[in-house]
């Protein structure tokens, strides 16, 4: 693209994004070189402060804006803007846009490094909302959900149709919608659900015919001699060793959603102020006291949404237990149970109580599915 091409760019884009800020709810800043990175500590960043892995939503990304998209800034190094070429920093819910900056800068530390060596500059800005950036044109609706891979960015954006839409059709507040989109994406996945649990019953079966003999094995053969009679056992069932990948394959295959979906509603600005029950914010863990300590992963608050979350992840795997197995396999399930309840308290305690409301209402599904669809 030659320099007039990109002036000539820069000029349209310009034109359509100055009548599309007009059309938004977006306020317009005076910034200067001096109290940038206080504007970001105001005006961006979210002024809880979130544990664990949920301390991504206590930060602050910058991202340059050109023709071609999005590029994360997170270099040490000074970069020189280009006329085409804008400031973006993105907080929880709100981003600010900076444009005709005409100095080097840097993001270190999630500060903004304006290079040294003259006047005080003055720059204008627009603070606006993540929800604000489907209104604007396409470089900038780039924005969104872009730390994400591209393909898990247009399923966020897909998915937060999806939730818009489902919000559109009640009036009962976005506890209500969060709960009908674990619904929706039930539906959605049952017949992998039912898949899933016929091959984990195949899979119960084979293993309750290999297990005595695979036992004898072991005890009384040792090397080459073992792996042949491992193999022969295998084929005489039919099957290779590998026959358990599918359920493995079958579990995981609903992963690339759950992760969309947790993004949009850890994210998503609309639910910002929403209350559900006892949980005050939808946007931050749903605390019903506190520790009066500050404890790693898990902050400082007692959340009760991610313990019943957690007893009923325990409770739905334990009435659905496999009754096929032998009791030494049995207890390896239970313990293994255990551990990956303890790890999604651990996971889930600091989020953002909309994805633990979602995330407990799957859980219920799971079980009035475990109840009534017999397979």
């Amino acid at each position: 693209m030659t320099q007039k091409h990109i002036y000539i760019f820069l000029i349209l884009l310009t034109a359509q994004a100055f009548l599309q800020f007009a059309r938004a709810d977006i306020k317009t800043l005076d910034v200067d070189s001096d109290n940038f990175n206080a504007v970001i500590e105001d005006k961006v960043r979210d002024p809880f402060s979130y544990s664990g892995l949920a301390s991504f939503y206590s930060g602050v990304t910058a991202y340059i804006i050109n023709e071609n998209g999005v590029e994360r800034l997170n270099d040490e190094n000074f970069y020189a803007l280009t006329p085409s070429q804008s400031l973006a920093i993105v907080g929880h819910s709100k981003i600010l846009i900076v444009s005709n900056i005409n100095t080097e800068i840097s993001f270190t530390d999630e500060k903004l490094i304006l290079k040294e060596g003259g006047n005080r500059q003055k720059f204008q800005a627009q603070l606006l909302l993540k929800s604000d950036l489907a209104k604007l044109p396409q470089p900038l609706q780039k924005l969104q959900y872009a730390h994400l891979w591209e393909p898990f960015r247009l399923m966020c954006i897909g998915i937060e149709k999806v939730l818009l839409w489902l919000h559109s059709l009640h009036s009962l507040g976005w506890g209500i919608s969060i709960i009908l989109l674990s619904l929706l994406f039930k539906i959605f996945i049952l017949p992998a659900n039912v898949l899933l649990t016929r091959s984990q019953r195949s899979v119960s079966h084979i293993q309750a015919r290999l297990a005595p003999e695979l036992e004898t094995i072991k005890a009384n053969f040792s090397g080459e001699e073992a792996h042949n009679k491992f193999m022969a056992a295998h084929k005489a069932q039919g099957v290779t060793p590998f026959y358990n990948l599918k359920p493995l394959l079958l579990t995981l295959a609903p992963f690339p959603f759950s992760i969309a979906i947790f993004n949009v509603l850890g994210e998503s600005d609309q639910i910002v102020g929403h209350s559900f029950m006892w949980i005050r914010d939808l946007t931050y863990p749903d605390a019903v006291s506190g520790f009066g300590v500050h404890i790693p992963l898990l902050g400082n608050s007692i959340n009760l949404l991610p313990i019943l979350m957690t007893l009923l992840t325990v409770f739905a795997a334990l009435i659905h237990q496999n009754k096929i197995v032998s009791a030494k396999e049995l207890r390896k399930q239970k313990l293994n149970l255990y551990f990956m309840a303890f790890g999604f308290l651990l996971l889930f305690y600091p989020f953002p109580s909309a994805m633990v409301l979602y995330w407990t209402f799957a859980n219920i599904w799971q079980l009035i599915q475990q109840r009534f669809i017999r397979v």
